[in-house]
C-alpha cells in the first residue's frame, strides 16, 4: 500500500523501500538499525503507552531495555513521572 502511496511523489526507490520497511516493522523492538527506526519505535510506544494506561513498571522496562535516544528518555519520563 505504501508503494502505492508513495509512486510518482519523486522519492527514490530506496527511500519508498525503508519507508515500507518502518511501516511493517514499527512493533518490533530488535534489529533496530538506524535512528529513523529508533525513534519511530520510541514515538510508537509512548503513544500507545500513553492512549493504552501501560504500567510504570512497563514504561521503565521499556525505557531500560529499548530506548536510546535522551529526548524519548526525557519525554518519556515527562508524561509517565518517572
Amino acid at each position: 500500500m505504501v508503494r502505492d502511496f508513495l509512486a510518482g511523489t519523486g522519492i527514490s526507490e530506496e527511500q519508498i523501500d525503508r519507508v515500507a520497511f518502518l511501516i511493517g516493522h514499527h512493533h518490533t523492538f530488535t534489529g533496530i538499525d538506524g535512528i529513523d527506526y529508533q525513534i519511530l519505535v520510541e514515538a510508537d510506544y509512548i503513544a500507545n503507552a500513553t492512549e493504552n494506561g501501560y504500567s510504570k513498571e512497563n514504561v521503565s522496562n521499556f525505557m531500560a531495555k529499548i530506548m536510546k535516544t535522551q529526548s524519548g528518555k526525557r519525554l518519556l519520563t515527562t508524561v509517565f513521572g518517572l
